[in-house]
């Protein structure tokens, strides 16, 4: 239910790729803050902020991960 109110307003702040991933995390968060967030656009967008910020990080190890991987130790 939260989810059906927060989710429009995470979407103009992220790409559509990312909304519901973006909401999902929100979703993680204590109730009390959820509420905040829904009813306080500056704290949304710091949080929308900080969780594209992780995503961006965990996709960045990701690819670093995969190019060590294909690295030969014989060459």
């Amino acid at each position: 239910m939260l989810g059906e109110q927060l989710y429009p307003l995470v979407d103009p702040l992220t790409t559509n790729e990312l909304t519901t991933k973006v909401t999902e995390m929100l979703l993680e968060m204590d109730l009390a803050e959820v509420i905040n967030l829904i009813e306080c656009p500056d704290d949304l967008k710091i949080k929308v902020s900080e969780a594209l910020q992780v995503l961006h990080d965990a996709a960045s190890e990701s690819k670093a991960g995969d190019q060590l991987g294909s690295l030969s130790l014989n060459e």
